[in-house]
């Protein structure tokens, strides 16, 4: 745990639900193996009973030797949870749905049925002496007094761990800042937070989840998952980065473009422009006033420092909202020595140009190497 709060990565369970993922086991290792490089707690993967692999999976994950501690997720069905005891899981994630149209259309207990078959499980895994979490699934569509009953006798019963998924999306960064805080204050113990961003908040979601009192977040590599995904774990990063470096501190920032590379490349994808750290413009700057401003002083228009992350930022000058001061730094790269005369009229000449038509910087490099010319001349 880095900074009072802990990641729980599950690109092998969660990212797997992504509409083009397909892991071989060599790939569910590498991943395992990068991520627990970079620096997570804990790894989640799938119960042994959803596929012939997934018992195989965890036995070899298991045999790597990492320091997250891979956690099994699994129904509230005592079959999955000794299937995942058999297999090497180190954690048991148990989860059942709680919200009104699950108990309907899902499952079809009741909320009393759901904390009595839970209860039982508890209560058999600590007596193992198994770590054990429960999340109550769809627990923002939940009522609170509901997830209070619910979650009462199951604490009782010695979970140590609460999760609160928003499992479709739905919830409002206050919604979640307000339930996390209320049952941190109810129950005084650990809490999971697992977001989906169905609606653009699950970055958003997290943090308020962190400030509301949980100390665990979910996350997957580039966000992948059911629908439109999770929290992403460059996102995850950035936004915890921003308020706080020491958050991040027990991280190696610089293997974040490495997994969102090799997470891409498995799922069929590009790295989205926006998402933040790695995305392909994310220290990119353009408008002439930014570049001024940033060749002086970086933090003026960055929060992110992307040397921290073994990245470099770029000066965009190809176009017409370039600046002098971008220019002037591309023709110090160059080495090209040009008077301030000179430099306003390569300015001008580059403005124009990039007003007609697309423009590269093999156009600026040339125009600059002209203005050179006629001052040498």
């Amino acid at each position: 745990m880095a900074g009072g709060v802990a990641i729980l990565d599950t690109t092998l369970r969660e990212g797997e639900q992504f509409a083009t993922s397909f892991f071989r086991r060599e790939d569910r290792l590498a991943l395992a193996k990068q991520l627990d490089s970079f620096g997570v707690d804990y790894i989640e993967v799938s119960s042994p009973v959803v596929s012939e692999s997934a018992g195989e999976d965890i036995r070899q994950l298991r045999a790597l030797g990492l320091k997250a501690k891979i956690m099994a997720h699994c129904r509230c069905a005592e079959v999955d949870v000794v299937a995942a005891l058999e297999c090497g899981a180190q954690g048991i994630n148990l989860y059942q749905g709680s919200s009104p149209q699950l108990r309907e259309f899902s499952h079809g207990r009741s909320l009393a049925q759901i904390a009595e078959n839970a209860v039982g499980i508890v209560r058999m895994l600590r007596e193992r002496g198994v770590f054990v979490r429960f999340s109550g699934e769809d627990a923002f569509r939940t009522d609170t007094v509901d997830l209070a009953a619910l979650f009462d006798p199951i604490v009782e019963a010695g979970v140590q761990r609460l999760g609160l998924p928003d499992t479709t999306g739905a919830a409002t960064p206050m919604q979640v800042f307000r339930r996390l805080e209320y049952f941190r204050d109810r129950y005084h113990m650990s809490m999971e937070f697992h977001g989906h961003n169905d609606t653009g908040c699950a970055i958003a979601n997290a943090l308020a989840a962190f400030e509301g009192g949980a100390d665990v977040i979910d996350t997957t590599v580039l966000g992948i998952g059911e629908r439109n995904g999770i929290t992403s774990l460059s996102g995850l990063i950035a936004r915890l980065y921003s308020v706080d470096k020491e958050l991040v501190a027990g991280y190696k920032l610089d293997e974040l473009t490495k997994l969102d590379n090799m997470v891409a490349q498995l799922v069929g994808v590009d790295i989205p422009f926006n998402a933040p750290i790695t995305g392909p413009t994310a220290f990119t700057h353009k408008a002439g006033v930014h570049t001024n401003a940033v060749l002086r002083q970086p933090q003026t228009y960055e929060v992110l420092d992307p040397s921290d992350f073994g990245l470099q930022r770029r000066i965009e000058v190809a176009s017409r909202i370039t600046g002098k001061a971008a220019i002037r730094h591309r023709a110090d790269q160059l080495g090209l020595q040009l008077d301030d005369a000179a430099l306003r009229e390569a300015t001008r000449r580059i403005k124009g140009l990039a007003e007609q038509r697309p423009i590269s910087t093999a156009d600026v490099d040339a125009t600059l190497a002209a203005c050179q010319t006629a001052v040498a001349g």
